[in-house]
């Protein structure tokens, strides 16, 4: 259990508040209230939460896939830690869940459809939407894509945003 922040951890966070960090080489890897921040150096460093698409641990390393903007293709980032990551792994988990309103999957070519996500950053209000196609389905099609807004329009209309 780590009891104090380093100071060097603290200045990474740039005023936002620490929720758990693990060390990584010379730097670290740390979940604030706002983002996960990727090693100093790290291309991005900053990922803010409603960008996580997801994280997996094992005892090295924490494959990271994100978004550089909502409905970007995704970019995993694997990064090695150094020790026990403490309770890190359950901090991105919880961040990262809390960071999504609403998550629906609809069928657009027999079972195969898309999930359409929206998701919010926990400083503001604005929802960020994105449409993620099932593997096999081609998101550059036109009818798709037609068929995927459609279903995004049904489903804001239905939750009246």
């Amino acid at each position: 259990m780590r009891l104090r922040t380093p100071d060097s951890v603290k200045a990474r966070a740039t005023g936002e508040l620490v929720l758990a960090w693990v060390a990584s080489g010379d730097s670290s890897i740390v979940a604030t209230e706002n983002a996960l921040l990727l090693p100093a150096g790290s291309t991005p460093e900053r990922i803010p939460w409603d960008l996580v698409l997801r994280a997996s641990w094992n005892e090295r390393t924490v494959e990271v896939t994100s978004q550089d903007v909502p409905g970007a293709p995704a970019v995993v980032h694997r990064v090695a830690f150094a020790g026990d990551p403490g309770s890190l792994p359950g901090v991105v988990r919880e961040r990262v869940n809390a960071s999504i309103v609403v998550i629906r999957h609809v069928a657009l070519r027999g079972e195969q459809g898309a999930r359409l996500v929206a998701r919010r950053h926990p400083s503001d209000s604005h929802l960020r939407w994105s449409v993620v196609f099932d593997p096999g389905l081609d998101p550059r099609d036109p009818d798709l894509r037609r068929d995927a807004d459609e279903a995004l329009r049904v489903l804001r209309a239905s939750l009246g945003v």
